[in-house]
C-alpha cells in the first residue's frame, strides 16, 4: 500500500463500494467471451446487484481493511524508528486491498444456501434470493432452487477476481489456500448447523454448549474473523514494535515459540468472537425486530441448536423442559409462541445479557494478553470486539 494512515471507515466505505462496480464490470466483460445468451447475462447482472452481496454491513471487507491498515502503520513506525527502508509491503496497493476486501464479501454466497436450508423469508431487509422473482420470468417464477447454482457462481467470481488481480503476486497461492480453507470450515459449520433439522423432535441431547461452540467456530469464526486477520498478516509480514527491543541474537527457537503463542491467542480470540457473534444472531432471531435485523427468525421452527435452546436446556425445570421438547422444532405459530413464552418465563433475555457481558470481559482479557506480544494485532481484535458489543442487528 502506498500510504498508511488511520483509516476512516465511513469514508472508506464509500471508496470500497466504488471498487465493487469495477469488479462487477470485470465479470460482465468476461461473460460475452463465454457466448452466453443475453438473458443469462442479464440474470447474472441482477444477481450481482442483489443485496446478497452489497446489502450487508460489509463487516468482513471493511474489517480486513482496518486490520491491514493497522498492521501497516505499525510496520512503518518500526521501519522509520530503525531506519529500515524495507518496501516489501508496497506490493499491495490500497486498490488491491479493497479488491481482497470484496473477495471476503463474496463469501456471502453461503447466505443464499443458508436461507434455503433455513426456509428463510427475508435477508438484509429484502426477500431471500431464492424467493426473489426470477430474472428469467419474474411474473411467473421465483428464483427457487436455481439459487443453489447462483451461490456457486458467486463463489466462482471470488476466485476469478483473485486470479485476475493477484496471480502474479508472491502471495497468490497462500491467499488462494486461505480462502479455500475458510470455505471448507464454513461448509462444515453449515452442515453442523443444519443437521439438527433432521434430528428427532424432542431429543435435546445435542443441544449442549460443547456442540454449539463447534457450530460457531466452523460456521462463523473462520470466515468472519480469523480469515481477514490471517490475510492482513500475510500481506504485511509485520514486525511488531516490541521486536525493536529484542537483541538480534535472540534464538530462532524463542522467536518461533513466541509466534506460535501469538497464533494460538489470535485463533482462540477469533473463535470466541465467533461464538459471541453467533449467540447475538440467535438472540435477535427470537427477540429481534425483523424490520431492524433485516430478516425473519426461523431458528425455533428449524430445530436449531441455538444459544437460547442450549441455555434453556440447562436451567429449565422438568415441566418447562417437557413443554419445550413438545413444541420446539415445529413450524406453526402456536408452538413457536409457546417456546418464546417459556424463554421469557426462564428469563432468557437476562441470561443473554449476562452472557454478553461475561463474553466481552473474557475476550478482553485474552486481547490484553495478546497486547504484550503484539500491540497492533490486539488493537485489531479490540476493534472487532467493540463492533460486536451491544450491537442491535
Amino acid at each position: 500500500m502506498g500510504s498508511h494512515y488511520k483509516i476512516d471507515l465511513e469514508n472508506e466505505r464509500e471508496e470500497f463500494i466504488k471498487v465493487y462496480s469495477i469488479l462487477k464490470n470485470d465479470v460482465f466483460d468476461e461473460l460475452p467471451k463465454m457466448k452466453l445468451a443475453s438473458n443469462a447475462i442479464d440474470y447474472i447482472k441482477e444477481l450481482l446487484n442483489s443485496p446478497t452481496i452489497t446489502g450487508g454491513k460489509m463487516y468482513r471487507g471493511l474489517g480486513f481493511l482496518y486490520s491491514l491498515n493497522t498492521l501497516l502503520i505499525a510496520k512503518n513506525n518500526f521501519d522509520n524508528n530503525n531506519n529500515n527502508n524495507n518496501n516489501k509491503n508496497s506490493e499491495t496497493s490500497q486498490h488491491e486491498a479493497r479488491i481482497i476486501g470484496w473477495c471476503l464479501e463474496f463469501l456471502s454466497f453461503f447466505l443464499i444456501t443458508d436461507d434455503i436450508m433455513d426456509n428463510g423469508l427475508t435477508r438484509r431487509g429484502e426477500l431471500c434470493w431464492y424467493r426473489h422473482p426470477s430474472p428469467f420470468n419474474p411474473t411467473e417464477h421465483k428464483v427457487g432452487m436455481l439459487a443453489i447454482n447462483d451461490s456457486v457462481l458467486i463463489e466462482s467470481f471470488l476466485f476469478f477476481i483473485l486470479k485476475k488481480y493477484f496471480k502474479n503476486k508472491s502471495y497468490y497461492v497462500d491467499l488462494f489456500e486461505l480462502f479455500h480453507e475458510s470455505i471448507f470450515y464454513t461448509a462444515t459449520g453449515q452442515l453442523l448447523d443444519s443437521s439438527s433439522f433432521h434430528l428427532k423432535r424432542g431429543d435435546f441431547t445435542n443441544f449442549t454448549f460443547e456442540n454449539y461452540s463447534q457450530i460457531c467456530i466452523n460456521k462463523s469464526s473462520h470466515h468472519v474473523f480469523y480469515l481477514q486477520i490471517k490475510i492482513a498478516i500475510l500481506l504485511t509480514d509485520i514486525m511488531d514494535n516490541n521486536e525493536k527491543q529484542k537483541d538480534d541474537t535472540t534464538c530462532k527457537e524463542e522467536k518461533d515459540k513466541e509466534k506460535e503463542q501469538e497464533e494460538e491467542l489470535i485463533k482462540n480470540i477469533c473463535f470466541n468472537l465467533g461464538i459471541y457473534g453467533q449467540a447475538q444472531d440467535d438472540y435477535f432471531d427470537c427477540f429481534g425486530d425483523p424490520k431492524v435485523i433485516g430478516k425473519t427468525g426461523t431458528d425455533i421452527q428449524e430445530n436449531k441448536c441455538s444459544w437460547l435452546i442450549c441455555k434453556a436446556n440447562t436451567i429449565c425445570n422438568n415441566d418447562q423442559l417437557n413443554q419445550l421438547k413438545k413444541n420446539y422444532g415445529n413450524d406453526n405459530e402456536n408452538d413457536v409462541s409457546i417456546v418464546k413464552s417459556i424463554f421469557k418465563e426462564i428469563n432468557i433475555p437476562k441470561h443473554y445479557e449476562n452472557f454478553e457481558n461475561e463474553q466481552y470481559n473474557s475476550i478482553l482479557k485474552e486481547i490484553q494478553k495478546l497486547s504484550i506480544i503484539s500491540l497492533p494485532k490486539s488493537e485489531i481484535l479490540l476493534f472487532l470486539l467493540k463492533k460486536l458489543f451491544k450491537r442491535s442487528k
